[in-house]
């Protein structure tokens, strides 16, 4: 399925824009399974036909809906690591902000309620995240290696595919004893410092 609006690109299209924008909130505040077109036509201050003229149905509209914020989320990163950044400090510049964005949309929230639309995304799309994230972490990683920083026993993907599956564990966090995980910066500084444990020369 596509996850492109049918026609027009947010960047462009300020009337795209301002469904993305009014769906993101609606998602932040009522959860998937309350997040109508019609919910998100009001929130945008537009009727449904507008709506359908952009988007095929509910589906499309929150998969661009998140690829949108995807994007919101590489741009941070970009912006917010240096060139020549250590690992520990870009993954927990990375944890930071996709704990940020989880508390934004109030998804561990919304997953103790049984949002059962919010539970089948990560379940179904949990390879999708985990693509998603690893291409985040990826350029790092491949620094930390040229630098000798990894473990010899361990090849680039497999570091890869090591961080990004707990990273992956940020956005749904429902508490923790050790951590307050309503402190992204110290959230994301913890989890990339366990990552760096478990794949950097020991």
């Amino acid at each position: 399925m596509s996850t492109s609006p049918v026609s027009g690109d947010p960047a462009t299209n300020e009337t795209i824009r301002t469904i993305l924008e009014a769906g993101a909130l609606c998602l932040a505040r009522f959860g998937q399974d309350k997040t109508s077109i019609q919910v998100i036509a009001d929130a945008a201050g537009l009727n449904r036909t507008t709506v359908y003229r952009y988007f095929e149905d509910r589906s499309q509209l929150l998969n661009a809906i998140s690829e949108y914020e995807r994007d919101k989320q590489r741009t941070q990163i970009r912006e917010r690591i240096p060139p020549g950044a250590s690992l520990e400090d870009a993954l927990a510049t990375i944890g930071e902000i996709l704990a940020s964005t989880a508390l934004a949309f109030h998804v561990p929230e919304h997953l103790r309620r049984h949002d059962r639309g919010l539970a089948l995304y990560y379940g179904l799309f949990s390879y999708d995240r985990h693509g998603w994230i690893s291409d985040l972490v990826r350029p790092y990683i491949a620094s930390a290696q040229q630098c000798g920083e990894l473990a010899p026993d361990l090849s680039p993907d497999e570091a890869v595919e090591w961080a990004a599956l707990v990273l992956m564990l940020i956005e749904t966090l429902p508490g923790s004893v050790s951590l307050d995980i309503t402190d992204p910066r110290a959230t994301g500084r913890t989890f990339a410092r366990r990552i760096c444990a478990g794949i950097g020369r020991r």
